[in-house]
């Protein structure tokens, strides 16, 4: 219930069609196929361009080729370690396998393998060749630092002797080694895969070759230092058994001839003579173990595969470079689309009319061609023949129109294009136009319509010549006054005398009849502006107001031709004796805001517009802009 009451209540409400009205907006998956296809062009450019950026990096990036070899590895532990190892053949530490990767990442590994194979002297290693790409990035980024004042040359270093030359060297291969060298698990074994990517491949399968070995010799050092380091302390630890048994052995021969009766004590010193001697022989036992153990070092790990020298390059790849630049080029179309979307904010469809204006639709004209008027017979006559008459007059009087038509096709085509192509869509958008006129004017037997636009160059003469012509054709009585004092583009294309015009008629130089034009083709009258260095600054607006006034009596409609609203006061000055205003837009070029702003703030004139007709249509462009089963969407392409 409460939701009928609001229906009920907002229908109620008073409407004012001069505020737009907000509508189901919500983006569809047509909306968005519309969008792709009107923006087609920027993302197949872009994405054309991601591809020829693509091909270009990959010629001109050198190659590099993969190598790798394997590793198995055991577990470096204690002896004890290795005794409940052996007997839980299954527990394996997964610590030590970290810890031996550590190793393998170590910089004292790669110091190793760079001392091995000299790579601080190797011209590929150290200073590897580099991409286009990466040369011009690099130069762009020294002009910069050269620019901004951070490519200052560094101070001079102090002098090295050649021993620590050579030390910084090594240190620098082997940081890059390190850098460079890639050291992976293989699933849930306890193998390690060594791989390098390089640009010579000779030089790459022998660092990873290198690398294996320098790894099993590592582990065969340690074990070997170890086992120095365990007979060491063993020896040691030997060599103070054997002196603390003999001092107890001292200290009992001392005792017994001391004082023999003594015997608990004695029974002490033997007993610690015999634990010390029993101590001895256990890690003398096991000092002869280790000795043995020594003079057989076992390696930690073998190597289960080594690397050949590879013939076919890794890197680059053709079709990750194309595919990934290919992709950035479509981000970068995606991103101008919506950033073109975003910004056409022009009217392109009835909606856009609707929503932020408020105003009735009039329709869409076309954008037209002379070239395309055809060489059609003229319109059939507006009188009807009911009886037979004189067949030589009707056929002078076709004749006659014959010849009218194609003076004024030859003439200015585009201001007869309403009575030329009269099955065009230009013509049938102006019948529309006229049927609006017609409902949303008074019952006044004589109508004055103003034709007139935001701002110029937007076809509202076109507009206004065409539509008079219609109604002229048709029978109506008709006067078509050029108000535009700043525009005499009516009197130039039909080839109009300028003096005398309106000027004159109301400045009271000349009479009304004196000024008026007939078009033989159409029977329209036209009243020019007259010449522009003539012109009042004031328009004298009364005395044109009068003037329309008497020409109500003698006309059935009256076509204004009013300068634009944004650069003139003409529509003002004529509020009182106008009955509609048609507004008219270049399509994808008049700024939606901008018309509504003028609107609202101007109420008068709002009231008095018919509607909004959107001119220089591109009829093809159009059913882009059209959500799916909208209007626009099933308008044929021809004009």
């Amino acid at each position: 219930m409460k939701d009928i009451g609001l229906r009920i209540q907002d229908a109620e409400a008073p409407v004012d069609r001069r505020q737009p009205h907000a509508i189901n907006e919500a983006t569809t998956l047509g909306d968005v196929m519309a969008a792709l296809r009107r923006q087609y062009l920027p993302l197949i450019l872009c994405a054309v361009m991601g591809m020829v950026v693509g091909a270009a990096h990959h010629l001109t990036t050198p190659k590099q080729y993969y190598t790798s070899s394997t590793v198995l590895v055991n577990e470096r532990g204690s002896e004890v370690d290795q005794e409940i190892t052996a007997s839980i053949p299954f527990a394996r530490n997964d610590t030590s396998l970290l810890n031996e990767m550590q190793v393998l990442k170590s910089l004292q590994l790669a110091t190793e393998v760079a001392s091995t194979l000299n790579l601080q002297n190797n011209d590929v290693f150290m200073y590897p060749p580099s991409s286009l790409a990466r040369d011009i990035v690099s130069g762009l980024q020294q002009r910069v630092t050269g620019v901004i004042g951070l490519g200052e040359a560094p101070d001079e270093p102090a002098t090295v002797d050649l021993e620590q030359q050579r030390i910084n060297q090594l240190t620098a291969a082997a940081s890059r080694l390190q850098r460079d060298i890639l050291v992976t698990r293989i699933g849930l074994s306890f193998s390690i895969e060594i791989s390098y990517v390089g640009h010579d491949p000779e030089l790459a399968a022998d660092i990873v070759n290198t690398y294996a070995a320098a790894y099993l010799e590592d582990g065969l050092n340690a074990n070997v230092e170890s086992t120095e380091r365990t007979a060491a302390w063993m020896r040691e630890r030997l060599d103070t058994l054997e002196a603390n048994a003999a001092d107890v052995l001292a200290q009992a021969a001392a005792l017994r001839q001391s004082d023999p009766t003594k015997v608990a004590e004695l029974r002490d010193l033997a007993q610690r003579a015999a634990t010390l001697d029993a101590l001895h022989q256990t890690i003398s036992a096991r000092y002869e173990q280790i000795l043995i153990q020594g003079s057989f070092p076992i390696s930690n790990g073998r190597i289960l595969t080594q690397s050949t020298v590879p013939q076919k390059a890794a890197l680059p790849k053709l079709w990750q470079t194309l595919a990934l630049t290919t992709l950035l080029g479509l981000m970068f179309g995606f991103a101008i689309a919506v950033l073109r979307e975003a910004g056409d904010r022009a009217f392109r469809v009835s909606t856009d009319v609707h929503n932020d204006t408020g105003l009735a639709f009039l329709g869409h004209l076309p954008r037209v061609f002379a070239k395309n008027i055809a060489d059609a017979p003229i319109p059939k006559t507006k009188r009807m023949t009911f009886s037979g008459g004189d067949q030589s007059a009707a056929t002078n009087d076709v004749a006659k129109m014959e010849t009218y038509r194609r003076k004024a096709k030859d003439t200015a085509p585009l201001y007869f294009w309403s009575v030329l192509m009269p099955q065009s869509m230009f013509s049938e958008t102006l019948r529309n136009i006229h049927a609006t006129v017609d409902l949303g004017t008074s019952d006044h037997p004589s109508k004055v319509v103003a034709v007139t636009s935001m701002l110029p160059d937007e076809g509202k003469t076109m507009l206004a010549v065409n539509y008079a012509n219609m109604l002229a054709k048709s029978g109506a009585r008709t006067l078509l006054i050029d108000m535009d004092l700043q525009n005499t583009s009516i009197s130039d294309a039909l080839k109009i005398p300028s003096v005398p015009g309106m000027t004159e008629v109301v400045g009271g130089t000349a009479a009304l009849p004196d000024a008026l034009h007939k078009l033989d083709f159409t029977g329209l009258n036209i009243l020019p502006s007259g010449p522009a260095q003539q012109q009042s600054v004031t328009g004298d607006v009364a005395y044109q107001q009068d003037l329309i006034s008497e020409l109500r009596k003698h006309y059935d409609y009256i076509v204004l031709d009013l300068p634009p609203l944004g650069r003139g006061s003409g529509a003002k000055s004529m509020i009182g004796q106008l009955d509609q205003i048609v507004l008219v837009c270049e399509w994808g070029k008049t700024h939606r805001s901008l018309v509504a702003q003028y609107l609202a703030h101007e109420p008068e004139i709002a009231q008095k517009v018919a509607g909004i007709a959107l001119n220089k249509v591109n009829v093809r462009q159009l059913r882009k802009y059209a959500r799916p089963g909208w209007p626009e969407s099933y308008l044929a392409t021809d004009m």
